[in-house]
């Protein structure tokens, strides 16, 4: 089950031309960091004049959801899912 996190995050990721959004390599938070050896699923949702990306990623164990807000370019790691 999906554990809630709203934790902000520092986020490795490589902007390349023709691609609609940018590619997560990593991202850290505290003492941790996680290699994104997958990305699952990206989605844009809008709030009022503000367009999120959502990212759905995993590390080859656990699964991760993460919000980038394209206007401050902040990232956030909303959920975490523990791999079985």
């Amino acid at each position: 089950m999906p554990e809630k996190a709203n934790i902000p995050v520092d986020a490795l990721v490589v902007y390349r031309r023709r691609q609609p959004h940018p590619e997560l390599y990593s991202f850290s938070w505290s003492a941790r960091r996680v290699d994104v050896s997958r990305t699952n699923l990206v989605h844009a949702e809008r709030e009022g004049e503000t367009l999120y990306l959502i990212y759905s990623v995993s590390d080859g164990k656990d699964h991760f959801h993460l919000r980038l807000d394209t206007r401050l370019g902040r990232w956030t790691l909303e959920e975490i899912e523990a791999g079985t």
